[in-house]
């Protein structure tokens, strides 16, 4: 469980870093949203970023537990 929690750690990493590298904020005047635009120049939400710190602090969660369960058992 200790290797696959690193394994999803780096994966949100690597989302958060690939969102904030390709997309852009850009601000809509009409709505209150918050939305971000893609390199094709649409309008898009900020939906990968979120995924992408939300699977970090999965993975993080899924380390102290790891490691708590660890020590539980020595």
């Amino acid at each position: 469980m200790k290797a696959t929690s690193i394994l999803i750690t780096l994966a949100g990493i690597a989302i958060m870093i690939y969102c904030l590298i390709y997309f852009r904020p850009a601000l809509n005047a009409v709505d209150s949203d918050a939305l971000t635009a893609n390199p094709k120049g649409g309008m898009t939400s900020e939906w990968p970023l979120f995924v992408g710190i939300l699977t970090t602090f999965v993975g993080i969660t899924f380390f102290f537990v790891a490691m708590s369960a660890k020590k539980t058992q020595k």
